[in-house]
């Protein structure tokens, strides 16, 4: 089979037709300027940079790679699109809002206003929006809660990750010093009795009590006893009185 050889040089001028060989003749061409005519005049290939005027078809799993080392990639491999940024950040700015919508544009994501709300959707219903002093939840703000159901000795309740915790008491257990509370954070802890009852809190000194007369809790078993909390400084987490004997 003939082969066609193509060499460039950096300087020159004019445009160069290729056409395929019509032989079994191998060819060497070279192209003395930046631009390719492919058949027609009106399809060229800008090799120093150009304009399109028509569609750039790719199929799947063809990749468009962008950067000197290729850090940027757009590509659809057959179920998804994808783009994929291997290097610094991937940045999307615009002068005006950024929008977020199903292909159709019949539902809303989320909006990114500039100088303005960001604002997020479910099923194309506005749930939260940031606004100048904080944000607003449209509905129902349910909060994180730990519900362990085996709690005996030392525990350390995890603050970050929850903001409520219900604890079944299977021994006695001392609620140990944590170290991930924010302030101003606030919630409930319910203590719950197992079946045996009896069992007993003990505080770490970073918990509080009025008095500083520590936690009684219902004794008898499967009872439920609710203790409101509130944290007002690092180290400090005051506990409110306890609503007890829930049944």
């Amino acid at each position: 089979m003939a082969k066609v050889k193509i060499t460039g040089h950096a300087s020159g001028s004019g445009v160069f037709t290729i056409t395929a060989p019509n032989s079994n003749t191998d060819r060497t061409i070279t192209l003395p300027d930046a631009s390719v005519t492919l058949g027609t005049d009106a399809t060229k290939l800008p090799l120093a940079g150009g304009t399109m005027t028509g569609n750039l078809n790719m199929g799947d799993n063809v990749y468009v790679r962008i950067g000197a080392s290729q850090d940027l990639e757009l590509w659809h491999d057959g179920s998804n699109s994808n783009i994929k940024n291997s290097t610094g950040n991937l940045q999307i700015n615009s002068n005006g809002l950024i929008k977020l919508q199903d292909a159709g544009a019949n539902e809303t994501f989320a909006i990114f206003n500039d100088n303005g709300a960001v604002v997020l959707y479910y099923d194309n219903a506005v749930k939260l929006a940031t606004t100048a002093i904080g944000v607003t939840v449209t509905g129902t703000l349910i909060q994180t809660t730990s519900t362990d159901t085996s709690n005996t000795g030392n525990v350390t309740l995890d603050f970050a990750a929850n903001q409520n915790f219900v604890l079944t008491l299977t021994g006695n257990t001392t609620l140990v010093n944590p170290s991930t509370e924010q302030v101003g954070q606030s919630g409930f802890i319910a203590f719950i009795q197992d079946g045996t009852g009896g069992r007993t809190i003990t505080l770490g000194t970073d918990y509080e009590t009025a008095g500083g007369v520590g936690l009684t809790l219902t004794a008898a078993a499967s009872k439920t006893d609710l203790v409101p909390y509130v944290v007002v400084a690092a180290n400090r987490i005051l506990l409110g009185q306890p609503q007890k004997n829930f049944s």
